[in-house]
């Protein structure tokens, strides 16, 4: 707190007075916090039981039921992340804010014992995790207008696969290995709802885990996710070439849903895309000097109807380079490169394909589906968001089941900057998690409390913002809520 002490003088251009304030920093003020926002996070939790949720789903994690639930510590985790920590510290620090940690529904821990508590944590709990987040973007999406909640639930569902590599600087901490780039890290490998924007599914595994092997088990938890959650329509999944395998392609099949996979260059495409007739080509949608194709060929042992589209891409001699660390050059066919680099073409194509089995039978059919695939850079947003935004830059300790623990935190705090727009909206676009935390958790406020009367008060804009938010959270409260 500041004491405030006046002296008026004149002012020399204008003659008028005014006053100048001379101030000196007195003792700290316990009733000031400057995450007076998570007023909102607590009034979410109420609105649609997210504790509740978590709860149920993580079930038991101690064998004494004492001190905070599971429920209660998952989202402790994600609320310090969401505030802009990024280590086990930030839980101390948020303690230190008397007026913060006195908003949420539950007492956060000291970073030691929250080290103690992810540290319980297996992978059947992560896995209630998933479950709970599921319903919880159910009642979420309950809140959203009908035209907005029928396009997400009753339209086609597009699930993105990707993973995501986390440096470190140690090899004595748990399941981190060098990657193929040479970087000690671990990996994440998450399951994304494009249309509705929240994470399904993730696994922390070491740096060199593979896509292929690991994303069966993800496929079928990611399909009772978004069927948890009440979308019906056929979902359809997304992945690079590092989920290129059949056995993917087979379990995708399996659960009755589609697919398109980035499919690898080799001698078999090279072959398949050679005949084509240029007349056979038709123009890419949103990308000049661009075309697509549908080939003859089929993957051996791939499910039944899998077709591969291939896109070829025009660049001029000057545009090629002959290293061989050169990503455009290594699109390029090996025999059309030589001759463009010995002067005897002065043009040369790079080539990508997918393999899907989507039934594609009209030419715009085949030009929509090169275009959606191109464009499913969401999941590639939610691996920079969090990192940026939530502290899944690093993994903060040597355990692997606290760094795992610290992953889902973000990935929570991801889901919280989703959910709280659905239920009281902040624009057209969604917003990344430091742009909720600046607009509406990061907001200084003074806790009074005036004849049984408690209050947070704001500056007046962030209050007006803040209040408003605040009714729309309260107009959705979920039945369960107490």
């Amino acid at each position: 707190m500041k004491k405030i002490s006046r002296r008026r003088t004149a002012s020399r251009t204008s003659g008028r007075r005014w006053t100048r304030l001379n101030a000196r920093v007195g003792p700290a003020d316990e009733s000031l916090t400057e995450n007076g926002g998570l007023v909102l996070v607590a009034e979410l939790d109420r609105a649609l039981s997210v504790t509740a949720a978590l709860d149920a789903g993580i079930g038991p994690f101690k064998e004494r039921d004492r001190g905070l639930s599971g429920g209660e510590f998952a989202l402790a985790m994600a609320v310090v992340q969401l505030t802009g920590e990024d280590h086990l510290v930030g839980f101390d620090r948020l303690r230190a804010d008397r007026v913060g940690e006195g908003l949420l529904p539950a007492p956060v821990p000291p970073s030691t014992t929250a080290a103690t508590l992810a540290a319980r944590f297996g992978q059947a709990q992560r896995e209630g995790i998933e479950r709970a987040s599921a319903q919880v973007s159910a009642r979420a999406l309950a809140a959203l207008p009908v035209g907005e909640r029928a396009r997400i639930l009753s339209g086609p569902v597009t699930i993105d696969l990707d993973a995501k590599d986390i440096e470190v600087f140690s090899t004595r901490k748990e399941q981190v290995i060098r990657s193929y780039k040479g970087e000690v890290a671990g990996r994440v490998h998450a399951a994304h709802w494009a249309q509705a924007q929240v994470v399904l599914v993730s696994d922390l595994l070491d740096g060199r885990s593979d896509g292929r092997s690991q994303s069966p088990a993800q496929i079928d938890r990611a399909v009772d996710a978004v069927r948890a959650a009440g979308a019906r329509g056929p979902v359809l999944f997304q992945g690079d070439c590092g989920y290129y395998a059949g056995k993917v392609a087979e379990k995708i099949t399996a659960r009755e849903a589609l697919f398109r996979l980035g499919v690898p260059r080799s001698r078999p495409l090279w072959r398949a895309v050679a005949p084509v007739h240029d007349d056979d080509w038709i123009d890419a949608l949103d990308y000049p000097a661009a075309q697509v194709a549908l080939l003859d060929y089929v993957p051996t042992g791939w499910p039944e109807g899998t077709r591969v589209i291939a896109r070829r891409v025009r660049y001029d001699a000057a545009e090629l380079s002959a290293d061989p660390r050169s990503r455009r050059s290594r699109t390029v066919g090996r025999d059309q490169l030589a001759l463009v680099l010995d002067g005897l073409e002065e043009q040369a194509y790079a080539y990508s394909f997918i393999a899907t089995n989507e039934p594609l039978d009209l030419d715009q059919e085949v030009a929509a589906a090169e275009w959606e695939f191109r464009r499913r850079t969401k999941i590639e947003e939610l691996f920079r968001d969090t990192a940026h935004g939530a502290g899944l830059n690093h993994l903060p300790s040597a355990s692997h089941a606290v760094n795992a623990m610290w992953m889902w935190g973000a990935l929570l705090a991801y889901n919280l900057s989703a959910w709280l727009p659905m239920l009281a909206p902040l624009g057209a676009a969604r917003r990344r998690i430091s742009t909720v935390r600046r607009l509406l958790i990061r907001r200084a406020a003074r806790w009074t409390a005036t004849a049984r009367r408690h209050e947070l008060h704001f500056t007046a804009e962030a209050g007006q913002l803040i209040a408003r938010v605040l009714a729309r959270i309260r107009a959705h409260r979920h039945p369960s809520a107490a």
